[in-house]
């Protein structure tokens, strides 16, 4: 690591300079981040799922002086560069010739030795952009001491040590797998294995061979997960089959007549024979966890910890506890974290607000944004919650307009309204969160009210019928070919076409409210 920090210095990084992060998941995200921070640089994680104009925006915003990149997202950064920063300096993790490397690095600094601090706790440490597309993007500003309260207090509550192994599935520039699945285990002296991807039979595959004990992740990847193995399961010889559902019938059955938990005890031979015997806990944060997902982990014998937490808050406020697995809340604020709940209702609902030294200095370059949410020491996270009897916070909805999908991913729809607004067959737009077709997760739509004129006019001219289909037909393609601008989890999915305008406030706005459940109610069509 040291030797990275000298490449970077000798590239021309000073402290105080922004240098972003694009790379998949692999040990040299990781080192080269903490290079950077040696160096006294701010680090700038990007998503490697990010297109180049959405990457581009991110680095002209944040000032980026230098980009350290892999092989696999330099394309999209040589493109965003060009475009956006010119005078942008690439660093490659990869051996490259006409870069500075990480194996250049390793030959030419063998012997550096640590840098002395450059920081104080309260400095900047790193900036993790929330919207990339709009021209407004946000910045949210976090210092070494919000990084580092975050991470002892992760550290305590999840009472992991130097005998685990985390295996890292989340991509490592979202804060909640940055500090829970990279910064905590340094923290505590465990030892991190890089998953190859999400799919299931690799995951089962990489938790087995790497001997892990510990996962974070998102709803959506346990339910695969869940799924897998139960698959597993009616796949396996008859005698292996009859015994694992003849446990698991009887662990379901004392949990549903005495409360009894019996999987870990009753299903242990099974786990260990399935190379799964080290995982002892698995963590779930970014969105709501289903409680068949929970229950079903409960009755194998691995107990699910449920989480809260956001960006600007670096990221964890709450978590469930080891000793007490239970579903419906997302447990207790980490020590030093106070949550309390702004104008409640009757039914003791209200905005959940945090105070603690892990929340963030603010908003990068927007001291308005950043008024918004600070008052008084205290951030107002546009959620809604209540606190329980026994003292865990629990999410009853959200204020703010994002949409939060079942992988965890975070979609602010006023960034996709901006590049469909400007479609010459749309007059008004909504993206909102809306349910796939079975009903089970969280996607994007989009409620549309066309302009009708131009429609005809168009179909006039080529010489087709003015009617519903032919409408449905533009919109859908309109909108699938503008959303080619946007990460693949930002697309719409479903188009919902309205005859009226949207109703609006007296100064004008657009009421969102209702507009998910008017869609049942509205001939839809789906985007590929």
């Amino acid at each position: 690591m040291h030797a990275f920090t000298a490449l970077l210095e000798s590239a021309g990084v000073r402290p105080g300079d922004r240098v972003a992060l694009q790379s998949e998941n692999r040990p040299e995200w990781g080192l080269a981040y903490l290079a950077a921070l040696e160096a006294g640089a701010v680090v700038v994680p990007l998503d490697a799922l990010l297109k180049e104009q959405e990457v581009g925006e991110i680095l002209a915003t944040a000032g980026a002086t230098h980009c350290i990149v892999s092989a696999r997202q330099r394309p999209v950064v040589e493109q965003a560069r060009t475009a956006r920063r010119p005078d942008l300096q690439l660093v490659s993790l990869d051996d490259a010739g006409d870069l500075p490397s990480w194996p250049a690095a390793q030959q030419r600094h063998p012997d550096e030795r640590p840098r002395p601090d450059r920081a104080s706790p309260t400095d900047l440490a790193v900036l993790l952009f929330t919207s990339g597309t709009t021209g407004q993007a946000k910045g949210v500003m976090l210092s070494h001491a919000n990084l580092l309260y975050n991470v002892e207090g992760v550290a305590r509550t999840f009472e992991f040590g130097p005998g685990d192994r985390l295996l890292s599935v989340l991509p490592l520039h979202h804060t909640f797998e940055s500090t829970g699945g990279f910064l905590c285990p340094l923290r505590v002296g465990a030892s991190v294995a890089y998953a190859r991807g999400l799919k299931s039979n690799e995951l089962r595959e990489d938790m087995r061979s790497s001997g892990a004990t510990l996962i974070l992740g998102v709803p959506l990847l346990y339910e695969k997960l869940l799924a897998a193995i139960h698959r597993g399961i009616a796949e396996a010889p008859l005698a292996r089959r009859l015994l694992a559902r003849t446990l698991l019938g009887i662990t379901r059955l004392a949990r549903w007549t005495t409360g009894a938990q019996l999987g870990k005890r009753l299903l242990r031979p099974l786990r260990e024979k399935s190379g799964m015997g080290r995982l002892r806990m698995f963590v779930s944060g970014a969105a709501a966890l289903p409680d068949e997902v929970f229950w079903g982990f409960i009755d194998l014998g691995w107990p699910v910890l449920e989480g809260y937490g956001l960006t600007e808050c670096a990221p964890v406020v709450a978590a469930n506890r080891p000793d007490h697995p239970r579903p419906g809340a997302v447990g207790w604020p980490l020590a030093g974290v106070e949550v309390r709940i702004a104008e409640p209702d009757a039914e003791r609902n209200g905005e959940i607000v945090v105070r603690g030294p892990n929340v963030m200095l603010g908003y990068f370059g927007n001291p308005q944004a950043t008024a918004e949410v600070l008052r008084d020491g205290w951030f107002f996270t546009g959620d809604l919650g209540r606190i329980t009897a026994d003292g865990r916070v629990k999410i009853t909805g959200r204020l703010k307009n994002m949409i939060a999908t079942a992988a965890g991913k975070k979609i602010y729809p006023e960034e996709v309204e901006i590049h469909l607004g400007n479609c010459p067959y749309i007059l008004e737009v909504v993206v909102v969160g809306g349910r796939d077709p079975r009903g089970e997760r969280e996607e994007v739509h989009a409620h549309v009210f066309p302009d009708f004129q131009a429609l005809e006019a168009l179909a006039r001219s080529q010489g087709r019928a003015f009617d519903d289909a032919f409408a449905e037909e533009v919109l859908r393609r309109e909108v699938e070919t503008r959303c080619q601008l946007l990460a693949p989890y930002k697309r719409v999915k479903r188009v919902i076409v309205r005859r009226q305008e949207f109703p609006k406030t007296t100064t004008g706005k657009i009421k969102r409210q209702g507009l998910a459940a008017e869609a049942a109610e509205r001939r839809t069509s789906a985007v590929a």
